[in-house]
């Protein structure tokens, strides 16, 4: 049996989909044969997954509590990362997985390595056209040599895993690994009510996802403004919570959308409505292989999404719906497509519905816990 440490910041899954897909990936793994410890930097009590942390949730926003997490906070930025990883990651591990960029990525290959233990690297988005974790190290050098301490470096997709070595280089150690998912779950979870009702007589689009500037909300905001100024009629709801929220709150009253754009925070079962809308945008500057856009095709949902990491293999050879371009103009011009033709609609939707039948939990989780198992 493999003794396995997971290392991820937070497991709050409202945060995005790294923290989703970890949730559904370590209660399938096979306990005969991984020993499974998950670590996060910050306590998630809503959280599936059993879990060890470096500091306490606070809700009740007590000030000592407070103090006391900050201090946990800045001691894991400036101590040295063996320091850290000893005093909150005690103990020896066959194999250590920094299942995100960034901190938890620095602090496992950064940390001093033990007899025996191979370091995975996770890497869940596009080096290239979303470096944000490169500030983390100081820049793209330092952020390079920290990846070359890891034995393996995996990429959940090929589109990102092309990116990377584009990079950073590295060929010889970067593999594809596709994430777990569970469709099954998924369809069932999208039969539940909804305390949501699509606008009769107009087409009702969804987003979910981290309300943040990588996402780009603010221009699918001025392309609903432009379609609403032509005379279209149309609703958008965009499901999640972020640092952006309140802005983007401003930027649909400034164009007068509040009839018709809503920002309806985080919801813990998204499907039952995205399940219930016309068609689910994404409108992100870059995704990894995104779990928002996977889940929607699972269920059998039109998409309309522009061209990032791994949307064509989501995609697969069937037509789920339009990949624009990744622009203002692209995403104004994919969603006038389908409002003035709709029937085009059930035509990517029927597409969506053979495609979710390629999706496979058992294949995926049986290629990870071999690939685990081999590496």
């Amino acid at each position: 049996m493999k003794s396995v440490l997971f290392f991820i910041e937070a497991l709050d899954v409202a945060d995005g989909g790294a923290e989703r897909i970890l949730e559904t990936t370590v209660p399938y793994l096979d306990k005969n044969r991984f020993n499974v410890q998950v670590v996060s930097q910050k306590q998630c009590p809503g959280s599936a997954v059993e879990h060890k942390y470096f500091f306490r949730d606070n809700p009740e926003d007590l000030p000592l509590r407070n103090f006391i997490n900050k201090l946990i906070v800045k001691f894991s930025l400036v101590a040295p990362e063996s320091i850290v990883k000893d005093i909150f990651m005690p103990g020896k591990f066959d194999l250590e997985i920094a299942f995100c960029e960034g901190n938890a990525t620095r602090i496992i290959g950064n940390s001093r390595r033990k007899k025996g233990t191979k370091k995975i690297a996770w890497v869940h988005t596009d080096v290239i056209d979303n470096p944000w974790s490169e500030a983390v190290f100081g820049g793209a050098e330092q952020e390079k040599k920290c990846y070359e301490n890891f034995d393996v470096i995996v990429c959940v997709s090929q589109t990102m895993k092309d990116a990377f070595v584009k990079k950073y280089g590295m060929a010889e150690k970067v593999f594809v690994v596709y994430n777990v998912i569970d469709y099954g779950m998924i369809r069932e979870l999208s039969k539940e009510p909804a305390d949501f009702e699509p606008k009769p007589d107009c087409m009702n689009f969804i987003s979910v996802g981290r309300l943040a500037e990588v996402k780009g909300y603010d221009r699918l905001i001025r392309a609903a403004a432009k379609l609403r100024d032509e005379g279209y009629n149309f609703t958008v709801s965009i499901l999640g919570r972020g640092p952006d929220e309140e802005a983007l709150q401003k930027e649909i009253e400034k164009y007068d959308l509040t009839d018709r754009f809503f920002l309806r925070g985080y919801q813990p079962n998204p499907h039952s409505f995205a399940v219930r809308a016309d068609a689910l945008i994404c409108s992100s500057y870059a995704e990894g292989y995104s779990t928002t856009v996977t889940e929607a095709v699972a269920m059998g949902k039109p998409v309309i999404t522009t061209e990032c990491s791994g949307m064509r293999e989501i995609f697969g050879d069937k037509d789920c719906g339009i990949i624009c371009e990744n622009s203002d103009e692209g995403i104004y011009s994919a969603i006038r497509t389908v409002l003035d033709k709709p029937e085009l609609l059930e035509k990517f939707a029927s597409a969506s519905r053979e495609r979710a039948k390629d999706f496979d939990l058992e294949k995926t989780l049986a290629d990870l816990e071999d690939f685990l198992d081999n590496v």
